[in-house]
């Protein structure tokens, strides 16, 4: 499990929020505006080795942002035959279709940690309740996910680290405000 990150000065710099982060077993989930270093944290825990990385040994690192989410866009070698296997099932999907195949290809196992950058990216609400539940079973299998996130269904019973202070707050004002009292919009 990573447990906590205190980034190196180039990470640090580009990060809204200062000081080291602590992460929990479950879903831990990185909320802020746009260009307030969401990305970047993920970024600097799956490859920076300058941040001090908190966690138990043996910890496997699997990384999903917007390129690893649409594979045929990366020109670069598979790596291995996990990589290459969802590079076979992108050709035959949809953008919003590669992370759901991602919980039925990637071997994850106890102890290891997900990272993922805004998972809700083409995905309609069906999708992301399913990413959902599996992120769900994923960490009551012993896994633990780290995410970058806008949508308030990933917010729902997580761990959440706040890169503006209130921005959640807001946000659901913001959003109750545009889908009316009942729940729907008009």
């Amino acid at each position: 499990m990573l447990n906590g990150l205190e980034m190196c000065v180039n990470h640090a710099r580009r990060v809204k929020r200062k000081g080291p982060l602590f992460f929990t077993r479950g879903i831990n989930v990185i909320v802020g505006p746009n260009g307030s270093g969401k990305s970047t944290i993920l970024k600097a825990l799956y490859s920076c080795d300058r941040c001090q990385n908190a966690m138990d040994i043996d910890v496997r690192l699997h990384y999903f942002n917007s390129v690893t989410m649409n594979p045929r866009t990366d020109e670069s070698p598979a790596l291995n035959m996990t990589n290459m296997a969802l590079r076979l099932r992108a050709a035959f999907s949809s953008h919003g279709e590669i992370l759901k195949a991602a919980f039925t290809t990637l071997p994850i196992q106890k102890g290891d940690c997900l990272l993922i950058d805004e998972p809700e990216a083409g995905q309609d609400l069906d999708g992301i309740l399913k990413i959902r539940e599996g992120l769900n079973a994923l960490c009551e299998g012993g896994g633990q996910v780290i995410m970058a996130s806008h949508h308030p269904v990933f917010w729902r019973d997580c761990n959440i680290l706040e890169l503006k202070k209130g921005y959640v707050a807001t946000q659901l004002r913001k959003y109750r405000e545009i889908i009316g009292s009942d729940g729907v919009g008009e």
